[in-house]
């Protein structure tokens, strides 16, 4: 099963399944980007797949379970691992064990 993308709001989840609407607020380079890091999510089955491959994901120190895909320049995909109970402070988040994502944000920063 691929892992589960679920939105912040209708507004992210028409951007990120309308190509037009994505080139509108992306550029052409940007939702290009957002397709392929959309198509990788629902390629693999958890969020430590996607880790494996290397793209350059960053994961956040100040907000666990945050992740920023960078698309192009300046425009991020930031998302949030969407568990029903993080870890504590201090424990590690298993990336392994996440197999669904909130976009929470596409932007120059969250």
């Amino acid at each position: 099963m691929p892992l589960e993308i679920s939105f912040e709001t209708r507004d992210l989840r028409t951007t990120c399944e309308s190509s037009t609407r994505a080139k509108r607020a992306l550029g052409e380079l940007g939702s290009e980007a957002l397709q392929r890091v959309l198509a990788d999510m629902n390629a693999v089955e958890t969020v430590a797949e996607l880790l494996e491959m290397d793209f350059g994901i960053d994961i956040s120190i100040q907000e666990q379970g945050m992740l920023r895909f960078q698309l192009h320049e300046d425009i991020s995909l930031y998302c949030d691992a969407n568990l029903i109970s993080m870890p504590s402070p201090g424990e590690a988040l298993d990336w392994a064990q996440v197999t669904r994502l909130k976009v929470v944000h596409i932007g120059s920063s969250k």
